[in-house]
């Protein structure tokens, strides 16, 4: 029991250091070439891949046709598409050259002239929040209806 207590003051020590010392969280992280990209895009595949299952699964099965599990459909919809956009702009990236780019790494940055196709669908690409949003929204009315539906079901 001694042990244990020693175990659980360390730990916490080592918790209250990391919370009053961080590191920098970074939204963006670089991946380390070329494994990290294709780690990445795989990543993208396999995920629109699950959500695509899912979908087909959700349509599939007539027991789950409630109005959760439409929205639950909706999001799935939304994010494979939200995936297919990611994938297209990250492989869009690698065809740049750090020229394409004024102002490269900062807040400010911007492309540069001139505009050519591969530019400007990047350039869509990177408005990902567009799908991301949305399917978002469509998650959450998913969860809050299936929430109000085993509500009811407790209250029958």
């Amino acid at each position: 029991m001694r042990n244990l207590n020693v175990y659980i003051t360390v730990a916490g020590i080592y918790l209250l250091v990391s919370f009053l010392m961080p590191g920098p969280a970074w939204a963006l992280q670089s991946h380390g070439a070329p494994e990290g990209i294709c780690v990445h895009q795989m990543a993208h595949i396999l995920f629109a891949g699950a959500l695509a299952y899912l979908y087909w699964h959700t349509r599939k099965s007539p027991a789950i046709a409630s109005r959760g599990w439409r929205y639950l459909q909706y999001f799935c919809g939304i994010l494979i598409a939200w995936n297919l956009l990611a994938f297209t702009g990250h492989e869009l990236y690698e065809l740049l050259t750090p020229e394409d780019f004024i102002n490269k790494d900062t807040w400010s940055e911007q492309l540069s002239p001139p505009l050519s196709g591969v530019k400007i669908i990047y350039y869509i690409a990177k408005m990902d929040h567009v799908f991301m949003v949305p399917a978002l929204f469509y998650l959450v009315r998913s969860l809050k209806t299936f929430y109000r539906e085993a509500r009811l079901e407790v209250n029958k």
